[in-house]
């Protein structure tokens, strides 16, 4: 599922495949970063990724700065 994701952002907003998953990525972590950690659950099985703990590392991914925040 989640290669399917990756490629429907690249599609949709014409991004190479490396940078679509970056996008995702991100989204990903925003999400995990903010919905209760039961939706954050079923989200990952949902996309069959591995589930992070709190003391396993994530990757940091530098996004610009939106001025409108």
């Amino acid at each position: 599922m989640i290669n399917e994701l990756n490629q429907a952002v690249a599609r949709a907003a014409k991004l190479p495949p490396a940078q679509a998953a970056l996008a995702v990525k991100a989204m990903l972590q925003f999400l995990t970063g903010r919905l209760p950690s039961r939706l954050v659950g079923e989200l990952h099985t949902y996309l069959k990724m591995p589930k992070t703990t709190p003391h396993s590392p994530q990757p940091t991914i530098a996004l610009p700065h939106e001025s409108n925040e």
